[in-house]
């Protein structure tokens, strides 16, 4: 009886089901919202019932803008902007970890990485006015372009160059040192640049659509801050936080499938902060 009872105790992992540390956290959270929003107005800051319904009325089109198409049109300028951010960025921070006269590279880089974003979206309302991709796009792959660099090129760095000596010792062609030993070395680089690259292409994109462009959720957001609705700011960006959310969860999940063989690849990761 003793045994049996043993292997229960032992079969029920007491871990997996009772620590829940995102559960805990966002059961907190709610709790703090709506202790905070009993002491304002529903329209500067909503209780997490009027918050939900509001979000449900603007996903369900029933508010004063259609969210279907400030939002398609948002998703189309951070998609834009991600891809040509990283077909540059890759291939820039790869240049950089390996060209021997790279610090002609990496000071206009580093300049990059410490300018403002929001500077670049004045700058090229500015000079283009309201538009409906340029401006947006702009933006997005002159902030992120630095960032995915830096974090390739650090990746090129630490490339293992016994590997690469190896590689010599066998006679392998240049094409195959960079498909057998530099590619699979950058990619838990590369998923991780593209990770970082996508959070900042949707916070990016929403601010220069507040400040240039007709269409779009950063539109629409500027539009109830101009009518002192926090509210429906709120209701606005939270179907949008979500759905950029998930798709980096789901990034990481593909990149954890890829690299299982890899224990270590937790720790590739970017030491840049994106605040």
């Amino acid at each position: 009886m003793a045994s049996n009872r043993a292997g229960f105790v032992h079969a029920f992992d007491y871990d997996s089901v009772f620590y829940q540390p995102t559960l805990y956290t966002i059961i907190l959270l709610l709790v703090v919202w709506e202790v905070l929003s009993l002491s304002f107005a529903q329209r500067d800051l909503p209780s997490v019932l009027h918050l939900t319904e509001l979000t449900y009325t603007v996903v369900t089109g029933a508010s004063e803008f259609s969210f279907v198409e400030h939002a398609w049109i948002t998703t189309q300028r951070i998609l834009i902007g991600f891809a040509i951010t990283m077909l540059i960025g890759v291939p820039l921070g790869i240049l950089m970890g390996v060209w021997r006269y790279s610090e002609y590279l990496t000071v206009p880089v580093m300049v990059l990485l410490t300018f403002p974003a929001v500077v670049w979206a004045f700058i090229f309302v500015m000079w283009f006015g309201v538009t409906e991709y340029l401006s947006m796009v702009a933006v997005i792959v002159l902030a992120v372009t630095p960032y995915v660099a830096v974090n390739i090129w650090k990746g090129a760095e630490s490339i293992d160059e016994n590997l690469l000596e190896m590689g010599q010792t066998f006679d392998l062609s240049t094409v195959a040192t960079w498909k057998h030993i530099v590619v699979p070395s950058l990619l838990p680089f590369l998923f991780s640049s593209g990770r970082l690259a996508f959070a900042l292409s949707w916070k990016l994109s929403l601010v220069a659509e507040i400040f240039g462009s007709y269409v779009g959720i950063g539109f629409v957001v500027n539009y109830y801050f101009t009518a002192v609705r926090a509210d429906m700011i709120l209701a606005w960006s939270l179907p949008m936080m979500f759905a950029m959310f998930a798709i980096e969860r789901l990034l990481k999940f593909v990149e954890e499938r890829a690299f299982q063989w890899r224990p270590n690849v937790e720790g590739t990761q970017t030491n840049i902060e994106t605040a």
